[in-house]
């Protein structure tokens, strides 16, 4: 039994490591994104764990959490990573075009996993991070994303938990 466990194990790993970065067919236009630059009133706070099959909470703690506006692009590939759902176990990002990354805000998350966006203009962001940990020596986790929506001014509160 431990033996088949252990092989499975392995295929998993096999298979996982022989997928590719999905293909983006949308061009990014940085215009598109430019309201990521612009000072607003309002903020997007949250917090982002994973629960181990075991119960224990495991939280983004020193984990970079990154503000991406909502382009054409930026939905493209964002459902290309997650489809309907909120969690990626295993497909890896595809290469940025340029000008992405800086059409984009990044901070950390504290000790608790909770981070914080402020002075965002009213628009449609996702928030993307990752939360990880090992298990004897495979890793454990993966990628969370979250839609927030800045209205007014107002500050939109989300909860990264992959559901």
């Amino acid at each position: 039994m431990k033996l088949t466990s252990s092989v499975l194990v392995l295929i998993c790993a096999g298979l996982a490591s022989c997928v590719s970065a999905p293909k983006i067919s949308s061009s990014f236009n940085p215009s598109d994104a430019a309201f990521i630059h612009l000072q607003g009133k309002g903020a997007i706070k949250g917090q982002a764990f994973l629960r181990r099959n075991d119960g224990i909470v495991v939280y983004a703690a020193g984990s970079d959490v990154v503000l991406i506006p909502k382009t054409t692009y930026s939905t493209e590939r964002i459902n290309a990573l997650y489809g309907s759902g909120k969690i990626n176990y295993y497909i890896p990002s595809p290469e940025s075009p340029p000008g992405f990354e800086s059409a984009t805000r990044q901070t950390k998350a504290n000790g608790e996993g909770r981070f914080e966006f402020p002075n965002l203009a009213d628009g449609d962001y996702y928030v993307v991070t990752k939360v990880t940990w090992m298990a004897g020596n495979m890793p454990q986790g993966g990628a969370l994303m979250e839609r927030a929506q800045i209205r007014a001014g107002a500050t939109a509160e989300i909860i990264m938990s992959g559901q």
